[in-house]
């Protein structure tokens, strides 16, 4: 009964998210207790390109701001405040929107020693006059969500307070086990937004935010996943970037060619992945700071030492920008295998050859047949211990 009396809450929001007449334009009146001037700017960002967009930007004048425009469609936008930067993110669509926020209990934040902003996020808020917002609140205050936000708030506390490394290796232990629950009750409250509001932007958004931090997707369930949102949602910004990246995944399956590239080696010489044509290779993403990856390493010399006379060769490929890093690493782990260096033609963007392969966490590997083809991608070291086996013998 609950879960009909849920559905059918999501549906009558979805009706209301359609209803909007999108040809009006939006009109914001913002009232924000703690500031009383300074300059708002109203910004969209892509995170594609991990850029900001301003959209527009008025005065605050004794807390108060208005702010009119159109845009083609519903997207999640942010506003920040004055020299504090005080801000706060939302869905904006063609409506009339009131936001009433005060600075009391902010989060501060200060990124500016990694090149970012200094500023505040505003936790005491009410929006209204946006269906997409409202959508997206009742998916934030959802009680199977909340449930792990308390339990995940008390056991970081621990974590930071652990009066050792092993009680605090045990906290951690414990926030992985609830974290993967929570995911996990995410997707299942995600997917039944689907169900009730397959045509709206929040609930398409609400999949493109949970695949940002759950790239391990594999193809099939994205797909699956991308198949339930129709009608307006298939034109949002979230459905397309879904699409981009599932055709990604599906130029990624097994027996696909695996795309070719050029790095430097430790002496600054050339290396073309297609040179080892006529042997399987394994792609290894890795780093020095990546503790698994390192714990992993004594395993991979063993399969190395008995593979690699049998025409095995491995790529170590690492995501370090500072090559003093990946030097010491080198100099300290010892592999036998080649080893060159991922690049990073864009500040503050991934790696280049990481993201033509679609590397959702390190370490992530990649196994290649003698033809240069994609046997597996991001297996598991027991998969990729049981595929090396079955192709090379015992």
């Amino acid at each position: 009964m609950k879960t009909q009396l849920y559905l059918f809450c999501l549906a009558t929001l979805a009706a209301s998210c359609g209803e909007t007449k999108q040809s009006q334009g939006y009109s914001i009146e913002g009232n924000i207790k703690g500031v009383d001037t300074g300059l708002v700017k109203l910004t969209s960002y892509d995170d594609e390109t991990r850029t900001s967009k301003v959209l527009d930007s008025v005065p605050l004048t004794n807390g108060v701001f208005h702010i009119k425009g159109t845009i083609p469609g519903p997207e999640m936008a942010s506003i920040t405040i004055g020299e504090g930067n005080w801000g706060l993110s939302f869905f904006l669509e063609n409506s009339n929107i009131t936001i009433k926020a005060d600075t009391t209990g902010a989060e501060h934040y200060d990124y500016v020693a990694y090149g970012g902003a200094k500023g505040a996020v505003l936790k005491d808020f009410t929006i209204t006059g946006s269906a997409n917002q409202d959508q997206l609140m009742a998916f934030q205050n959802n009680p199977g969500l909340k449930q792990y936000e308390t339990i995940q708030a008390e056991l970081g506390k621990a974590y930071q307070n652990a009066p050792n490394k092993e009680e605090g290796y045990k906290i951690k232990e414990q926030l992985d086990s609830i974290g993967d629950l929570s995911m996990a009750a995410r997707k299942r409250i995600i997917d039944s937004f689907a169900v009730a509001s397959p045509a709206t932007a929040a609930s398409v958004y609400l999949l493109y935010d949970y695949y940002r931090f759950n790239e391990a997707m594999t193809a099939a369930d994205l797909e699956s996943a991308i198949s339930k949102y129709s009608g307006p949602a298939q034109s949002t910004v979230y459905f397309k970037s879904l699409l981009k990246n599932l055709e990604k995944k599906k130029g990624l399956l097994p027996g696909k060619p695996a795309p070719d590239f050029t790095l430097l080696k430790r002496d600054s010489s050339q290396f073309t992945l297609s040179s080892l044509r006529g042997k399987y290779v394994m792609l290894d993403f890795w780093a020095s700071w990546c503790v698994p990856c390192r714990k992993a390493i004594p395993h991979w010399k063993e399969a190395y030492a008995k593979y690699q006379p049998k025409g095995f060769e491995i790529v170590g490929i690492t995501n370090d920008s500072r090559w003093s890093d990946w030097f010491k690493a080198l100099d300290e782990e010892k592999m036998p295998w080649l080893q060159v260096a991922d690049e990073f033609p864009e500040k503050f963007m991934p790696s280049r050859v990481g993201t033509m392969y679609m590397t959702p966490y390190l370490p992530c590997y990649i196994l290649l047949d003698k033809e240069g083809k994609i046997i597996l991608h991001n297996p598991s070291k027991e998969e990729l211990d049981a595929k090396l086996k079955e192709l090379m013998g015992a």
